[in-house]
């Protein structure tokens, strides 16, 4: 009779075992089983039944992703210039790249002659004006004295040239009114021009959101025709380090048990990344109800004082849903489903017997007793 021989969990049970989670192994006791009586032409594997924690997991391998950024131009043009290296470090509002200038950089100075020559002229006729309208009131006030001073036809007369005066003067405000109200007009447009021209200038030019690294080529940026749309950079921040893995709610990753990454048999914490409606949006089209394509999404890496990850070290990302502690179980390839319920073999007084049980939780190589069993009982299976 061969002695209980322990049941490989393959590559996950290495993993977890390096993770530091129980539940795929049992106690290498040195107790005596007694020996089976029966069968006798049969490979025959036993073991007793034992506390244990039971845990449910699901494990993915991944590589650790900096928090990439992607930087756009704020207007379509072809790049003409860029002052950074793939894998340079930039502070946040240093000059990427530049579009091509040959749209405004003549127009700017050109813009700026005609507004400087408008105010010019402008500054002329108010001067021609002021000097009019002084010469109109100076006839008025000379024509209201003469009628004052005067009498007969000649107050006559000289109340008609005060008339006329007067309709000069309303003629000359409201022409000198209009000649006032174009001139702020032209300047209101040459004006608007040189803001949009400079916005061009300003817009051409690409600067980091951040301080970071830059994560794409960018030598080949050059002669490349860019949208608004188009991202042009990708500038990652090495201080924020994420996993990508598939989707759970915050809620569910909340009430998980643990959820980690192991690196470099380390393990590192995970922190939820808030999705906005136009990601979890984009989640939902990539992943239709009855596809099988998987949401992911990325974790966050809650680094502790002391651990040090690198962009592009491989992870096992490990999410613990559901856990047991110090529970009845056997290992789960020793308890058989008829379509009636759940049972097991049990040796008792030199026979086997099989034994109706009740499971609870399982996971990759353990399962959880409730009832049926007791701590100690033998249970075996046969090859």
């Amino acid at each position: 009779m061969k002695r209980y021989l322990k049941r490989s969990c393959a590559v996950v049970l290495s993993v977890l075992m390096a993770a530091s989670i129980p539940g795929c192994s049992t106690k290498d006791t040195k107790e005596d089983i007694p020996a089976l009586m029966e069968p006798q032409n049969l490979e025959v594997t036993t073991v007793k039944v034992e506390r244990a924690d039971v845990r449910v997991y699901k494990v993915e391998t991944t590589r650790v992703e900096p928090k990439g950024e992607e930087v756009y131009f704020a207007m379509d043009g072809t790049v003409e210039q860029v002052f950074v290296q793939q894998g340079q470090y930039v502070e946040k509002g240093t000059l990427l790249a530049q579009l091509s200038a040959e749209e405004y950089e003549e127009k700017i100075p050109q813009t700026e002659k005609e507004i400087e020559d408008l105010l010019k002229a402008y500054d002329k006729e108010n001067a021609k004006a002021a000097k009019q309208a002084k010469e109109i009131e100076d006839k008025i006030a000379r024509l209201k004295r003469e009628v004052r001073s005067s009498g007969g036809d000649l107050r006559n007369q000289k109340r008609t040239e005060l008339e006329i005066a007067q309709i000069e003067q309303e003629r000359f405000n409201v022409d000198n009114e209009i000649r006032i109200q174009n001139h702020q007009n032209r300047e209101a447009k040459l004006r608007e021009k040189l803001a949009e021209l400079e916005e061009m200038e300003t817009s051409s030019k690409l600067y980091s959101p951040y301080d970071g690294y830059v994560l794409n080529q960018p030598l080949n940026l050059i002669g490349q025709r860019f949208h608004e749309e188009d991202a042009a950079f990708v500038i990652y921040d090495a201080s924020q380090l994420y996993v990508t893995a598939d989707y759970y709610s915050e809620a569910r990753f909340e009430k998980m048990h643990e959820h980690y990454a192991l690196i470099d048999g380390e393990k590192v914490e995970l922190e939820f990344v808030e999705l906005t409606e136009e990601q979890l949006k984009q989640l939902s089209v990539k992943s239709t109800p009855g596809s099988s394509v998987s949401k992911r999404v990325q974790y966050r890496l809650a680094l502790k004082e002391g651990q040090t990850v690198n962009f592009g070290d491989y992870a096992l990302v490990i999410f613990v849903t559901d856990s047991r502690e110090d529970v009845l179980t056997l290992p789960t390839d020793l308890v058989s489903y008829d379509g009636f319920g759940y049972h097991v073999y049990k040796y008792e007084d030199g026979v086997r017997k099989q034994v109706e049980i009740i499971p609870g939780l399982r996971d990759n190589c353990r399962i959880e007793i409730i009832s049926g069993l007791e701590e100690g009982d033998v249970v075996y299976a046969q090859h």
